[in-house]
Formats: structure tokens, C-alpha cells, sequence
């Protein structure tokens, strides 16, 4: 029984095959206005209407789709933007701080060929990395110690932003303290334990300056009879064998003079920014006047220094 459905079902599909090849040749041979051409107009007309109304049915599916299709193709750009967005804006915070750090380095090493230095002065830059955690000391570390030529009682200049062709933000900021095998700790101007023998340019007032617990700067011992100006430029006077005579200090910015005393003060503002200094020069040579640098350490030398919280 089932043979014989198979067997019609095969000879159904043959004779069907076979006519449709009979009814295609007869088509594309007769004229357009041949009996087979008209029947297909006929049943285009007639079945037109209900092509419209399917392809109207169908419209809604299909718009449905192309707006998934869209709205996921939207949210897959959308993340790769995001991705490349935060990827950029990274690179961007990179070239930020290597363009800061390049005006910083630039400005040091433009200060450090100025001629104020003594002649043969040599340099070594480091960068700051500690500082001191109270106000009661101000110092700060280095990452260069003695295996870079680091001694103590090495002088320390700087140069914080803005990094032009002025004094603006150049000028001391101290001295090697202790010095570790890759680190060094730099005692600042501003330390209340640090002096500093400096003159006042066009008056050539002399005296010593000290730090103190506000961070501001001092010049004590200056002559009563010595007139001394505002905004006059401050430097270190060489005395004392450990600050070359030149380097600038800082600006006078107030004038302090008591009947009772027979020296006047005066309020130095530094040249460097202590706050946001990054990078120092220690000037490695030549050595002071008259000292070795077995003369120099005092104190003994110490394996690499702690942050001690900076």
C-alpha cells in the first residue's frame, strides 16, 4: 500500500515537472500576446489586491526588524566609541604630563646653563620623592644618592612653573642633609634649622636667611643703616663655603625695622614654588672652597633614605 502512494506521488511530481518545462518553453516562444502571456496578466491583476494586503501585513514585521537590527548595530558602535573615547582621553592625560614635565625639565636645564653658576658646575637632576610630613621640618627626598655623585652638603636648585626665560619659579632650595646609596634628603631654605648668608641686590645689604613654621623666609642681621627696597632681588652671597655666591633666593617683599634693635628684618618670598616642586638640580661641582669630599661627610652615610610619609 505505501509503494503504491510513493509511486503516484512520483509520477505526480514527473508529470509536474514535465509540464512546467512544456508550459515555460510554449511561453517564452509564443508572441506577448500569445494565450499563456494573457493568463499571466490575468492572474497578476487578480492577484495583486491580495499581494498588497500581504505586503502591507508583512511592512510592520519587517520595519520591526530593520529598527532591532539597527538599535543593536546603534549600542555595538556606541560601546566601541565609548572604548575608544576613554582609550584617547587616557592617551591624552599621558601627553599632558609628559608636555608638564618637559616645560619643568626645560626650564631646570635652561637655569642650570644660566650664567650664575660658577664655571665647570656639573648637575645632576633628580627627581622629588618624599617630602617631609610636618611642618616642624621641611625637607624632601631624591631619588639620586651616592652611586650618582651625590655628597652631602651638596647645594640644591630648582625650577617650578612657570618654566620662561625669568627668574620666575628658579632658585635654591637647599642643601644634601643625607645621602643613601640611590637617595638623597635635601634639607629646604625654608626649614627653620637651614641659614643661608645672601645679599640683597642694589643695596648689597648682607645678612642670613632662615626658614620658618609658616614657610616663609627670613633675612636676619641685615644693618640698620642700609637702605633696602621692596621687590629688590635676593641671592646667595657665597659666604660659608656651601652656596656659590649668585644663586637667586628669592624677592624682598616687606621691610621690618624695630627702634629697640640694631638689625633690621626682612621678609624674602622665595622663587621656587616649595609646594609644587617635582624635580631639583644638585650641584655636584665644583666642591666648596678649601673641602674634599671626605671633609664633607660628617655624617656618615646611610643606606637609601624612607619617605618618611611624603
Amino acid at each position: 500500500m505505501k509503494r503504491n502512494v510513493v509511486m503516484r506521488r512520483r509520477i505526480l511530481f514527473a508529470v509536474l515537472i514535465v509540464s512546467s518545462l512544456v508550459l515555460l518553453t510554449a511561453y517564452f516562444r509564443e508572441p506577448a500576446s500569445g494565450m499563456l502571456h494573457g493568463v499571466q496578466s490575468t492572474g497578476s491583476d487578480t492577484l495583486s489586491p491580495l499581494q498588497s494586503l500581504a505586503a502591507r501585513a508583512v511592512q510592520p514585521f519587517q520595519d520591526g526588524y530593520r529598527w532591532s537590527k539597527n538599535v543593536l548595530g546603534a549600542n555595538a558602535r556606541n560601546e566601541r566609541l565609548v572604548s575608544e573615547l576613554e582609550s584617547l582621553r587616557g592617551e591624552l592625560v599621558l601627553l599632558n604630563e609628559a608636555a608638564e614635565e618637559n616645560r619643568r625639565l626645560k626650564g631646570l636645564l635652561e637655569f642650570g646653563e644660566a650664567d650664575i653658576f660658577p664655571s665647570g658646575s656639573t648637575f645632576e637632576v633628580a627627581r622629588v620623592i618624599g617630602k617631609s610630613p610636618t611642618k616642624w621640618q621641611a625637607w624632601i627626598q631624591i631619588d639620586k644618592g651616592e652611586a650618582d655623585g651625590i655628597a652631602l652638603n651638596q647645594p640644591v636648585v630648582g625650577a617650578t612653573l612657570p618654566a620662561d626665560k625669568s627668574l620666575s619659579g628658579k632658585g635654591l632650595v637647599g642643601k644634601v642633609i643625607a645621602v643613601g646609596t640611590h637617595s638623597a634628603r635635601v634639607q629646604l631654605i625654608t626649614d627653620q634649622a637651614s641659614s643661608v648668608s645672601a645679599l640683597v641686590q642694589g643695596a648689597r645689604a648682607e645678612g642670613i636667611i632662615g626658614g620658618s613654621l609658616s614657610g616663609k623666609l627670613v633675612m636676619d642681621f641685615v644693618e640698620r643703616d642700609l637702605p633696602v627696597e621692596e621687590k629688590r632681588i635676593v641671592i646667595s652671597s657665597g659666604f660659608g663655603q656651601i652656596y656659590p655666591k649668585g644663586i637667586p633666593i628669592g624677592i624682598v617683599q616687606s621691610v621690618g625695622e624695630v627702634d629697640v634693635n640694631i638689625y633690621k628684618q626682612i621678609e624674602v618670598r622665595p622663587f621656587v614654588a616649595f609646594e609644587t616642586l617635582e624635580e631639583v638640580m644638585v650641584i655636584t661641582t665644583p666642591m666648596p672652597a678649601g673641602e674634599s669630599l671626605e671633609d664633607m661627610t660628617n655624617v656618615a652615610p646611610q643606606e637609601d633614605i624612607g619617605t618618611g610619609g611624603g
